[in-house]
């Protein structure tokens, strides 16, 4: 037994390497740009498979022995960045968004020593702990690539036609009932076929991307609108008033700054005109059409649409008033530990109880489902102050892209991940945020993607170079 866990431990060091050695292999030909777009397409496919992170079985995405539990992230990450150091070495400089996403970082180790000061959890301690790496290494990670690469390779749009895939995939089978299970030993099944509420999240974010920098690129058709059609249907099918919240925040951030944008002439840089509104308009009542009528017409029965009961179970139902009174209760008594510890918090891993509607009974829980109750609860005033203020600049240097960028392609992507991140944010106040590795790491390679625009539009000198991918290029590693 013993022989064959040293060969299971070489062959997971021969793969380690092999995937360190694809890094650099990206890094020095000018590919740094697949790193944060394979992270997140690998996120779709998993969250596509396991739509509840919370049941993920052991697998390819979910590695451990014993106790160990290691997430697809956090091993991608870690590696991706080791990689990038040893291809370019250390960066010589950062930006002021990086250095205040550094400096919460730095607060949430403090956070992790306080947590074994005050005898928190230490797994959950731990766990908590990885949100550095989820949030501020994936930061780094996207911050680093050259905006025009995402552009020159298409692999953008690549990834975008993933996510319509996976989600159209999903809502067929969830529409239809079906589910897979089997036991297969790298890859089980448990529910393959439903939407969660984080692949439904994901989806939208990565598609939204695609979309506007698609409008951005050339004359809009049909097929690329269509392809909204099963982001939003992705959206009722999870079930969640969360991720609804996400998509009616990351619309009216848009709308709005279309709005705003074309009283000033911005929003002219778009290729769409209101020949190609009619055109969707009329494509989807076409759909409509095809999907209700015609099979209610050839069965001679009453049209039904599919959404109907689903959308009205999101807040009509019993469980959903019962959540809603979980979360006030939730918050009553975050609120009430809060002052105890107001400036430096409790630490991570820190767990209070609350009472649980449902099952009418007190409930031992670690987070109150709400953004700032939780970093206050854990990092105090001053965790909470630094996260607000990096989000804020990370914020206004994306709406100055928008704004300022001749460029109109990295003008649209930093629109979209401005309205991304406003919709995630949205959902954090619904939602354990810090639980939720996969909107988490989709938050920070956010981040980084957003600041890349802005050292693409003001054309800062590169902090790493190598003769190998030809002339310097604009790109931090952390800024």
């Amino acid at each position: 037994m013993k022989i064959l866990d040293l060969l299971g431990v070489v062959i997971l060091l021969v793969l380690l390497v092999a995937v360190v050695k694809l890094f650099i292999r990206w890094e020095r030909q000018g590919k740094e740009h697949l790193a944060p777009l394979v992270l997140l397409g690998l996120l779709v496919i998993e969250a596509t498979i396991y739509a509840d992170q919370n049941t993920l079985p052991r697998s390819i995405f979910h590695p451990g022995s014993g106790s160990t539990q290691l997430r697809l992230p956090e091993i991608y990450i870690t590696l991706a960045l080791v990689a990038r150091l040893i291809a370019r070495g250390k960066p010589k400089r950062i930006g002021l968004p990086a250095g205040l996403w550094l400096t919460f970082a730095a607060w949430m180790v403090v956070g992790v020593v306080e947590g074994v000061l005050y005898q928190n959890g230490l797994s959950q301690n731990l766990y908590e702990a990885k949100d550095i790496l989820y949030i501020v290494g994936a930061y780094a990670l996207a911050a680093g690539v050259p905006v025009r690469r995402y552009f020159e390779s298409g692999d953008l749009f690549k990834l975008g036609y993933l996510a319509v895939a996976c989600i159209s995939v999903v809502d067929v089978m969830s529409i239809a009932g079906l589910t897979v299970n089997t036991s297969l030993p790298l890859l089980p099944l448990q529910g393959f076929g439903q939407v969660g509420s984080e692949t439904a999240a994901l989806c939208l974010g990565i598609v939204v991307v695609c979309f506007l920098c698609r409008m951005a690129s050339g004359p809009i058709r049909i097929r690329h609108a269509l392809v909204l059609a099963p982001v939003i249907v992705g959206v009722v099918l999870a079930d969640q008033r969360a991720v609804v919240v996400n998509l009616v925040v990351v619309a009216l951030v848009l709308i709005l700054a279309l709005i705003v944008g074309n009283r000033r002439g911005i929003a002219r840089r778009f290729s769409v005109g209101l020949g190609h509104v009619l055109l969707t308009a009329l494509a989807l009542v076409g759909v409509t059409i095809l999907v209700l009528i015609v099979p209610a017409a050839v069965n001679q029965q009453p049209v039904k649409v599919p959404l109907t009961t689903t959308f009205q179970n999101l807040f009509h139902s019993e469980g959903k008033v019962e959540s809603a009174q979980d979360r006030l209760n939730l918050a009553k008594e975050a609120e009430a530990l809060i002052p105890h510890h107001l400036l430096i918090g409790y630490g991570l891993g820190v767990e209070f109880q609350y009472y649980e509607t449902g099952s009418r009974s007190v409930v031992t829980i670690a987070y109150a489902h709400n953004i700032v109750l939780d970093l206050w609860l854990r990092l105090g005033l001053i965790g909470l102050v630094l996260f607000v203020v990096a989000f804020a600049a990370s914020l206004i240097d994306g709406i100055k892209v928008w704004r300022r960028d001749t460029d109109p392609k990295t003008a649209a992507l930093a629109l979209a991940l401005v309205a991304v991140l406003c919709g995630l944010i949205a959902t954090a106040f619904l939602e354990p945020f810090l639980d939720e590795y996969r909107l988490a790491t989709l938050f920070g390679v956010s981040l980084g993607m957003l600041r890349g625009t802005v050292t693409s539009m003001i054309g800062r000198l590169p902090v790493w170079h190598s003769e190998e991918i030809g002339p310097p290029v604009a790109t931090e590693v952390v800024s």
